[in-house]
């Protein structure tokens, strides 16, 4: 028993906490992981903002029970996603130096690039490696930086422990999309001569760039273009609230109302993903990109997968976060699998993380 303990202390549910509702995914811990359970429950459309504030927070403290009673996980211990705009993630370039040094001197840099008191940030960071563009001047190494707000990432566990829950690690959902594509993806680089990928997660409430270079996340945007933007666009021209809105979006796609709509806004989106992936290039010569991978409700936008066929600088895929995990819970039907596939990549990522990882 002491054993099973000690395993079940180590296995952890990924909880994905968004706009639209709350994805669970629970991935065994063993060297072959498998899929142990999977749940989603809904929210309203006014319980969590756009900009990431929980403005219901008993809501989703009952959505969190409710997801745990009828979801079959077998731990309460979480790795919980922060989400919005208490959370920023740069990329910066600072003089050479070791891990421990930039530790040391990690708040001072900071200041010059969060818009954040430094006093009221949790930082942490991750060494890329040197900065081609300035080794022939002052050797400068680039290093992916992440700020989260103390007062939100307390607010964030306080509200899962209310719940009944143990956060156990809170990770940011860029990092946790990139641990889903690491796992699942990494021998598909290789065999694919692929050393860089993008990553798009369609979300309700934004639209999620990261990209991979090697086995590491380099760079990530969240940009404001998203689902909800798109359903609140046919809310105004149709006089519709919000939930119409959506499920005109979904199930009326093909009607000619509402079909221009949604090609338009098709375009805009994957312009505006075009400009962060330009970003990104420009910030060195010898940058590219060999493959795009989405995932995300807003994946099955009418119109988009063309679109970004269309406009996007290297072959896009679809991405399965279930790509390389093992077997299925009994309680994890096919209907449940297809939701995954689409919703769950961020909470794969977050189970597939082990206490004690950095």
């Amino acid at each position: 028993m002491r054993f099973l303990d000690s395993l079940l202390k180590k296995q952890l549910v990924g909880l994905d906490i968004g706009i639209s509702g709350i994805k669970a995914v629970e991935i065994s811990s063993e060297k072959s992981p498998r899929l142990l359970a999977y749940n989603r429950i809904p929210l309203n459309w006014d319980t969590i903002s756009i900009e990431g504030e929980i403005r219901d927070r008993n809501a989703v403290i009952q959505a969190l029970k409710k997801l745990f009673s009828v979801g079959n996980f077998s731990s309460k211990n979480v790795s919980v996603s922060a989400f919005g705009r208490s959370i920023i993630s740069k990329r910066i370039s600072v003089p050479m130096m070791t891990e421990e040094e930039l530790d040391d001197q990690l708040y001072w840099e900071a200041e010059q690039y969060i818009p954040f008191n430094t006093d009221e940030v949790n930082l942490d960071f991750a060494i890329l490696g040197p900065n081609t563009q300035t080794l022939a001047q002052e050797p400068k190494m680039d290093v992916l930086l992440v700020a989260a707000k103390k007062d939100f990432v307390n607010f964030l566990k306080s509200l899962v422990k209310e719940a009944g829950l143990n956060p156990v690690i809170v990770d940011t959902q860029a990092f946790a999309l990139g641990n889903a594509f690491e796992f699942n993806y990494h021998s598909w680089l290789k065999e694919h001569g692929c050393t860089t990928a993008v990553l798009i997660d369609f979300g309700a409430g934004s639209t999620k760039i990261s990209v991979i270079e090697g086995h590491q996340t380099t760079f990530s945007r969240d940009i404001q273009q998203c689902g909800t933007q798109c359903s609140e666009i046919i809310m105004q021209k149709f006089g519709v609230n919000l939930e119409d809105a959506e499920r005109l979006k979904i199930e009326k796609a093909s009607d000619p109302s509402i079909q221009p709509i949604l090609l338009e806004y098709s375009h805009l989106l994957a312009d505006e993903i075009s400009k962060s992936i330009d970003f990104f290039l420009s910030q060195a010569s010898d940058r590219s990109v060999d493959a795009i991978f989405t995932c995300g409700g807003g994946v099955n936008l009418f119109g988009l997968s063309e679109v970004l066929k269309e406009k996007m600088p290297a072959p896009v895929y679809l991405l399965n976060p279930l790509k390389h995990i093992v077997g299925t819970g009994h309680q994890v039907n096919q209907i449940a699998l297809q939701e995954i596939a689409c919703l769950g990549a961020v909470a794969t990522g977050l189970s597939l993380r082990k206490s004690g990882d950095h």
